[in-house]
């Protein structure tokens, strides 16, 4: 499994990198245009271009709940950004990527309603409850982008800290931010390359 992410700061602007739209599929363009703000649309440019990149460009096809894949197979992709990460995870199987800014104090109580009792022993355990939190929500998105079911399910039905989904999800705790892959294959950390990106090679 490839991940691969970007860190945009205050200087990058939406409007310097408008004119790579017509690289994009017409769907991806429509999104944009729907965002009010530039920065959400300079996020959804930037994954944009990460699904470019890691497909050649290939036709992408849409699935059950909507899961975009490629129409010749072979490689599976999921993106995710929160604040100023975007990143993207690729692999030969069915994969789900999540990243998240950690939590403040006041989203805690979230866990008491959507997670799993296993999870929810897991934040109330751990010595920085706000980066516990964190990790567990990256990974019940990323294992519901894996599926394509999205968060309409029943969060507190499934468990991602213990086997057998544990097996599939691998979380790296960042600086700041956690990022979750997901995959249909059992996977480790050493399964996976994870690496940073910067913008300039992106818009080559």
């Amino acid at each position: 499994m490839e991940v691969k992410y970007v860190v945009l700061d205050d200087s990058v602007r939406f409007e310097d990198h408008e004119h790579l739209l017509p690289l994009l599929p017409p769907e991806r363009q429509d999104k944009i245009s729907r965002y009010r703000f530039d920065k959400d649309k300079l996020r959804s440019l930037i994954a944009g271009l990460l699904i470019y990149n890691a497909t050649g460009g290939a036709e992408l096809l849409y699935g059950d709940h909507d899961k975009p894949y490629i129409k010749d197979g072979g490689l599976y992709f999921s993106v995710s950004h929160s604040g100023d990460i975007v990143a993207i995870a690729t692999d030969t199987a069915e994969v789900g990527c999540d990243v998240e800014l950690i939590v403040a104090d006041n989203r805690l109580k979230i866990a008491d309603r959507f997670y799993h009792p296993a999870e929810r022993g897991y934040v109330a355990g751990a010595d920085d409850k706000k980066a516990a939190f964190t990790r567990v929500w990256t990974r019940k998105e990323a294992y519901l982008k894996m599926t394509g079911e999205g968060i309409s399910s029943d969060l507190t039905a499934f468990d991602t800290v213990s086997s057998p989904l544990k097996d599939h999800i691998c979380t790296f705790d960042m600086d700041g931010w956690m990022l979750s892959v997901c995959s249909e294959a059992k996977i480790t950390k050493d399964n996976i390359n994870i690496s940073k990106i910067e913008l300039k090679d992106l818009m080559k």
